[in-house]
C-alpha cells in the first residue's frame, strides 16, 4: 500500500496550496459533462467546498455550464433540519439557484424496503444515510438534471470523522484514515452510487480523485 506512510513536513501553507490546487483540478475535470448537472449540498464543510469551487469555475468558464449560466444546488431534510439552514447559508453565499427539499418521516420508513433492494446491503448507518438521498435523488432527476457533484470521501482521507479526536497516536490517525478509504465502496460510495443510480442519475465524487487522494491522504495527522 502505498499510503503506509505520511508525511513528515507540517509546512501548513505548502500543504494548503498544493490541496487548493488539486481540489480545483479534481472539481473542474468532473465538469465535463454535456448533460444539465448540479451539486449536492448538504451545507456542511465538504460539500460546501465543492459547490463553490464549481461555481467560481462555472463563473470563470460560463460556457461549460449546459443548464443556464447558474450553478444549480440541492438540499433536502427533514423540516427545519440545520442541513436546509446551512445549505441556504451557502447558496446564498456562492449564488446559486437552490433548491430545498423536505421529507417527513413516514417517507423514510416507507422508503426501508426500496433502500435494501437497491443498496444491496443491511447496513443500518448506510441504509439511514442513504434515505435522505434516494429521496433527493427522485426529485433532482425529475427536473431534468443527469448528473451531481457531491462531497464523499473528504471524512475519510482527512480524518474529519469526531472519533478521530480520541487517536491515540499519528500512527493510528493514520492508519485509520486510510482503511476508511480503502472501504468506501462499502459504505459511503455504495450509498452515493446505489441511491443516486436508483434514479438513473449519475453522481461524482471530486475528493476521490487519485490525485487529490495521493496529496491529501499523506499529510501528517498533526494536520
Amino acid at each position: 500500500n502505498i499510503y503506509t506512510n505520511f508525511t513528515e513536513s507540517l509546512d501548513e501553507n505548502d500543504h494548503l496550496n498544493t490541496l487548493y490546487k488539486s481540489l480545483t483540478k479534481a472539481v473542474d475535470k468532473r465538469l465535463m459533462a454535456e448533460v444539465p448537472f448540479g451539486v449536492l449540498l448538504s451545507g456542511g464543510l465538504d460539500s460546501s467546498l465543492i459547490a463553490s469551487i464549481t461555481a467560481k469555475l462555472l463563473k470563470e468558464n460560463p460556457e461549460r455550464n449546459p443548464f443556464g449560466n447558474k450553478l444549480h444546488t440541492f438540499s433536502i431534510g427533514l423540516k427545519d433540519a440545520p442541513d436546509l439552514k446551512f445549505g441556504r447559508i451557502v447558496a446564498d453565499h456562492i449564488g446559486s439557484i437552490h433548491h430545498e427539499f423536505n421529507f417527513t418521516v413516514e417517507d423514510g420508513i416507507n422508503s426501508i424496503y426500496d433502500m435494501i433492494y437497491h443498496l444491496e446491503t443491511y447496513d443500518v448507518t448506510t441504509i439511514r444515510a442513504s434515505i435522505p438521498m434516494y429521496l433527493l435523488a427522485r426529485k433532482i432527476k425529475a427536473m431534468g438534471i443527469k448528473m451531481v457533484l457531491s462531497g464523499e470521501g473528504a471524512d475519510e482521507i482527512l480524518g474529519g470523522y469526531l472519533y478521530f479526536h480520541q487517536a491515540p497516536n499519528s500512527n493510528e490517525f493514520h492508519s485509520e484514515c486510510v482503511g476508511r478509504v480503502n472501504d468506501l465502496h462499502n459504505f459511503d460510495c455504495l450509498r452515493a452510487n446505489k441511491s443516486t443510480m436508483a434514479w438513473g442519475l449519475e453522481v461524482r465524487v471530486p475528493f476521490l480523485d487519485v490525485e487529490f487522494i495521493d496529496k491529501a491522504l499523506p499529510i501528517h495527522p498533526n494536520l
